[in-house]
């Protein structure tokens, strides 16, 4: 038996007073293929030009620890966010995790510790995107919730991972792909960045594709010469789709501990 959360959702007119005053987006790339740079401030605002979002991601990795696989579902309509981590291979296999918002509380539960939680949204300090700040530190849309380090905020806000990884490398030519059914442009990052370890190697790259359209991520792979040691891969990436309200409830099973 499972208990349906019943909290009553927040009201988006908020979040639509919020975009109303945003700066203007450019809403696509011009033919042709974009330099670097032209690229990278595209997909900066990515998540800006996405209304509703089903997507599917694949994350792999080899560590000294063994083979992890991790699914990832994304389902996105502002202000509801649900993010669901499925562990198919590696420690905890076969457990999952949930991450839902709708806009003004967040709430989380681990299968595998059977513990809830459920916290007002936090807001971000002032400042964080002012325009005044080095594009590599500033941070946009800072006042709509994501769950912090993971794959969906990387997707969907790839503007920090562009300036302050990739474009610290030295960037290969922009060239067409399609990846899950979609137009996508692919770069190479070489080498970003000396982490002063052992395990810093000069054939270190990350190979990176995005939607042509929003200039979301589509996939990032990370390899030591040829071998690829991670890699996150959409499978599927459906906008603008109806997603039904009852899709972001998150069910919590009687016997959960609710932590705070």
């Amino acid at each position: 038996m499972v208990e349906m959360s019943t909290h009553e959702s927040h009201s988006p007119l908020a979040a639509t007073a919020a975009q109303a005053t945003a700066p203007s987006v450019q809403l696509a790339l011009p033919r042709g293929l974009p330099t670097a740079e032209a690229l990278f401030a595209f997909a900066a605002d990515a998540e800006r030009r996405i209304r509703t979002l089903r997507a599917r991601v694949e994350e792999r990795s080899t560590t000294a620890g063994g083979a992890s696989h991790v699914d990832t579902e994304v389902l996105l309509e502002r202000p509801r966010l649900r993010v669901t981590t499925i562990k198919r291979e590696g420690a905890n296999a076969g457990g999952y995790d949930v991450w839902s918002t709708d806009g003004a509380f967040v709430e989380q539960f681990s299968s595998a510790t059977k513990t809830h939680t459920r916290r007002p949204v936090r807001s971000a300090p002032a400042g964080l995107d002012d325009a005044d700040l080095p594009a590599a530190s500033a941070l946009r849309n800072v006042g709509d919730p994501l769950p912090a380090k993971s794959w969906a905020a990387t997707m969907l806000r790839p503007g920090n991972f562009c300036s302050g990884v990739l474009a610290t490398g030295t960037l290969g030519a922009v060239s067409e792909t399609t990846l899950a059914g979609r137009a996508a442009l692919q770069i190479d990052s070489a080498a970003p960045r000396a982490i002063g370890l052992d395990g810093d190697r000069a054939d270190f790259r990350y190979h990176v594709a995005f939607d042509r359209v929003t200039g979301a991520i589509l996939a990032i792979e990370e390899l030591r010469g040829e071998r690829v040691v991670r890699s996150a891969v959409v499978t599927s990436f459906v906008t603008d789709a109806s997603i039904p309200t009852a899709a972001f409830d998150l069910e919590i099973p009687t016997d959960a501990v609710g932590v705070y």
